[in-house]
């Protein structure tokens, strides 16, 4: 005789990138386990891939692929499979906001209530000269687990943040376009597209760093009163490590 199957529910919400509606349910047991797994290996690509799997087995939607997501799009969902699998609350932990005061603050969010921010200034076409521009694509999560750790304080050296920093705009180039003529970066080699982008001047260049600065994130703010002190204050949370660590 088989042994029983607990019945799972199932839930929907719109895609931010893309508003289109996905069925997903609760993560399993053998979902917690691989991503407890990824999250003491502390390795970043192993987390991302750990993400994909989990958002991948969840998402019952025919013909849904998580692979090309964008980074907001893969965190909103995965936070929306957390929230319905662990708990609705998170709790994460800051620092009090008066600077002569180190006392810890336990916030209380409400997941069900974070959103995507879209800034109005974002755009993915975006004209360089009269003749010429770029059509944009958010970078998906493991081209962000690929640039990202490089691009941070932490980074061995400057070099090597700004390497990552043209490799993450090279990567997320979809099409140039000249005139009627469109060019699908697919057609052409990593040097041809680097020789595209150290040919750029400096406002062309600034033009497409503001559609990183500006891309859709996760956000939320959160007001709180610290008890030692009684400082009250208001943070803004941004992508999954402020919500869960």
């Amino acid at each position: 005789m088989a042994l029983p199957t607990i019945a799972t529910p199932t839930y929907t919400l719109k895609v931010p990138s893309t508003n289109k509606s996905i069925s997903y349910r609760p993560f399993l047991v053998k979902e917690e386990k691989i991503l407890l797994m990824a999250l003491e290996s502390g390795d970043e690509k192993q987390m991302a891939d750990s993400m994909k799997t989990t958002i991948s087995n969840c998402v019952s939607t025919e013909g849904f692929d998580a692979s090309p997501l964008a980074l907001f799009d893969i965190e909103y969902i995965f936070l929306n499979i957390r929230a319905k699998s662990v708990g609705e609350t998170a709790e994460p932990v800051i620092k009090c906001t008066n600077k002569d005061c180190d006392e810890d603050i336990t916030l209380s969010v409400d997941l069900t209530k974070v959103k995507v921010k879209k800034d109005r200034k974002h755009k993915k076409d975006i004209p360089l000269t009269d003749t010429i521009g770029v059509i944009m694509k958010y970078p998906d999560l493991a081209i962000v687990a690929k640039y990202e750790p490089l691009m941070g304080e932490s980074a061995a050296t400057e070099s090597s943040q700004t390497e990552a920093l043209f490799g993450m705009i090279r990567e997320s180039i979809e099409t140039i376009w000249d005139g009627e003529e469109l060019h699908s970066t697919k057609d052409y080699t990593m040097e041809e597209l680097d020789t595209f982008i150290n040919s750029l001047d400096t406002k062309s260049f600034e033009k497409i760093q503001q559609f990183f600065e500006t891309m859709p994130r996760l956000e939320h703010k959160v007001k709180h009163k610290c008890e030692k002190c009684e400082t009250e204050g208001e943070s803004i949370l941004t992508g999954l490590q402020d919500f869960f660590f």
